[in-house]
């Protein structure tokens, strides 16, 4: 009797451990997913910034072109955060039929 419950909580106990295990994978998987989307993402950003940069620096002096790159840096970076988030926001009212 006893003999038949103690099998009973080993299968239990290797079924719930291989469950955490097929769990744990999954959410490493798409946490990784997701920190690349975003490497890319901020790649993708940091090389439209640098294309600005070289305009600017060979067309402006360099103290003014100093003050400008920064100022294009700036700009760019929060018009890249503020325009996903209104176009999330613009796709989500659409879908809804707004």
């Amino acid at each position: 009797m006893l003999t038949d419950i103690r099998d009973i909580i080993i299968i239990i106990g290797i079924s719930l451990s291989f469950i955490f295990l097929l769990i744990t994978t999954i959410l490493i998987t798409s946490v990784f997913i997701k920190i690349r989307r975003l490497a890319n993402y901020i790649e993708e950003s940091l090389e439209e910034i640098t294309d600005l940069r070289k305009k600017i620096k060979n067309s402006i002096p360099k103290p003014i072109s100093s003050v400008l790159d920064g100022a294009v840096t700036l700009k760019t970076i929060l018009d890249k955060v503020f325009t996903k988030k209104e176009s999330n926001k613009k796709e989500k009212g659409d879908k809804n039929g707004k």
